[in-house]
């Protein structure tokens, strides 16, 4: 059975399936070193890597060199060596099965030559009275396995491999063993195992490890939160930390801590969004770029989000005067040229219509534009009229330099919680209650309450992605336009209070759930925020 997801191209040679695999290739890079080192005399220059034992009756010692890694380094974090059986290799590895069959490959046929070799081999007799230590003897005398450092990214770990090793090994365990064994893979760090599953599928071998960590019920790490549920706690996990654990989920078929994950991760944003969403030029691991469109659909959801925030904004000021209020479609009307013009001013916002309520206007709007801009950093106040990358001076950062955008925060609820802090000033004490805080907090709370929820309704839900048409025409995707989307929408107090109008040919459901909710809210061409 081949990988479940395509592998990166750094892992190209080493194939997708067993029937694709190019082993040959993979047998003549290999073959050299092995004949270099075919077994090892106590005598004879033994490595210097640090030794383990994962088997003490395995008959093959496995080496992993880092070829790149800086020479000063330490042998442990440069090498390692570890003594496995042949045979648990070949019974749960694809790779390994096909790589050390002596009908196939050199390899196979160098093996058992070792094999024959060192149970030909007699044990050492001590030296100047000197016992010899049979461990070592025998170590020393055991034929030697190199992996192929071209093929694995050094940031995999030797942590990673050595996990590895004693996955494919668990089954010559004793009992105790075993428990043992299990009891600590239950809670390993989530960023381990995520590059755990990397180096499996590197080595055509996913289902031995995902059987491993279903088996003991894989609790994604001793992390105080839970990622079943979508807590704020979440957002102050590394950005790698949320993608290891969407890796891992996606892989390990767990689809609520799937969706509550990329939930967190549209909410948290990611440093690879900053210019969009593009396929990396060079091999990454699977969890820094998700197939399938799935970067390309978390992404837009986060856009949508982050739009409906504009607007909400946008829509306050417009009311107050700072922007143009857009023109709607106009009916069709029999053409009246003796009609005179009218002219509709701009209703005052002002609640009681004083002498001084324009007066009132203009200073909640003054006080609404400065919040914007200067506390929450969520608009920006600049010239269309100079190309924002032209400076007169390039030598010096000279405070005649055209203005930049400042840089607005990434985490959404951070973004709701400091739009949250909208004041309340007055002009003066007749005008109580005219501030837009009164008015502007209840459909922010709309929006806070699809963003905070528990059960994550930005995610994705894996069960319903089919990832096979090129995004956005996945069945799901926020983007497709084959699903109904709300031409208007209704807001009152703080809630969904209505959607009149759907796009042209949709039906309406008679019933929508939250998660439907909030694509209806997010993808809105309309929303009436005070309906």
């Amino acid at each position: 059975m081949g990988s479940k997801y395509p592998l990166d191209p750094q892992y190209e040679g080493l194939g997708s399936t067993i029937d694709n695999i190019p082993l040959k290739n993979i047998a003549n890079e290999l073959e050299p070193q092995i004949r270099q080192a075919p077994y090892l005399l106590p005598d004879s220059g033994e490595s210097d890597a640090p030794y383990q034992i994962i088997l003490r009756t395995g008959d093959v010692i496995i080496e992993y060199s880092d070829l790149e890694a800086d020479t000063s380094m330490r042998a442990e974090a440069r090498r390692r060596r570890w003594r496995v059986s042949s045979e648990d290799l070949m019974q749960n590895s694809p790779y390994f099965r096909a790589l050390l069959d002596p009908e196939k490959f050199s390899e196979g046929r160098q093996l058992m030559q070792q094999k024959t070799m060192h149970r030909e081999l007699p044990t050492p007799e001590p030296m100047n009275g000197v016992s010899f230590d049979e461990q070592s003897a025998e170590v020393s005398y055991l034929p030697v396995v190199i992996l192929p450092s071209k093929h694995l990214s050094p940031r995999l770990g030797l942590d990673a491999i050595k996990l590895f090793l004693e996955i494919l090994s668990f089954n010559s365990f004793d009992e105790e063993q075993k428990g043992s064994f299990d009891a600590e893979l239950k809670f390993m760090p989530v960023s381990l195992i995520a590059r755990l599953l990397e180096l499996a599928d590197a080595f055509n071998s996913p289902h031995i490890v995902q059987e491993s960590l279903k088996r003991v019920s894989y609790a994604f790490g001793k992390g105080k939160y839970s990622p079943t549920k979508f807590d704020s706690v979440l957002l102050k996990l590394s950005e790698d930390r949320i993608r290891q654990t969407i890796f891992v989920a996606r892989t390990l078929d767990e689809p609520i801590i799937f969706r509550v994950m990329t939930h967190a991760l549209i909410v948290l944003g990611s440093k690879s969004w900053e210019n969009g969403v593009e396929p990396p030029d060079s091999p990454t691991f699977h969890w820094r770029y998700f197939s399938g469109g799935i970067e390309e659909e978390l992404y837009y959801r986060r856009q949508c989000v982050l739009n409906t925030i504009t607007d909400l904004q946008a829509y306050f000021l417009r009311v107050y005067g700072a922007l143009e209020d857009p023109e709607p479609p106009k009916p069709f009307l029999p053409r009246q040229p003796l009609a005179p013009a009218t002219h509709q001013p701009r209703p005052f916002q002002c609640r009681y219509g004083f002498g001084n309520s324009s007066a009132c206007d203009a200073f909640h709007l003054g006080q609404m534009t400065r919040f914007f801009s200067l506390r929450t950093k969520t608009i920006f106040l600049g010239s269309t009229l100079i190309d924002p990358d032209f400076a007169l001076d390039f030598t010096s950062d000279s405070d005649s330099a055209p203005d930049h955008p400042p840089a607005p925060p990434t985490d959404i609820t951070t973004i709701i919680a400091s739009l949250k802090q909208c004041p309340d000033y007055q002009i003066d004490p007749s005008h109580i209650g005219c501030g837009v805080r009164r008015r502007f907090l209840p459909p922010l709370d709309c929006i806070e309450r699809f963003i905070g929820d528990s059960r994550g309704l930005l995610g994705i839900d894996p069960q319903t992605w089919d990832g096979g048409p090129k995004w956005p025409h996945p069945s799901t995707s926020w983007a497709n336009r084959a699903l109904p989307r709300a031409h208007v929408i209704d807001i009152r107090i703080s809630k969904i209070s209505a959607i009149p109008v759907l796009t042209r040919g949709a039906t309406r459901p008679s019933f929508t759930s939250q998660d439907e909710n909030a694509r209806f809210l997010f993808t809105a061409k309309k929303r009436n925020w005070e309906a």
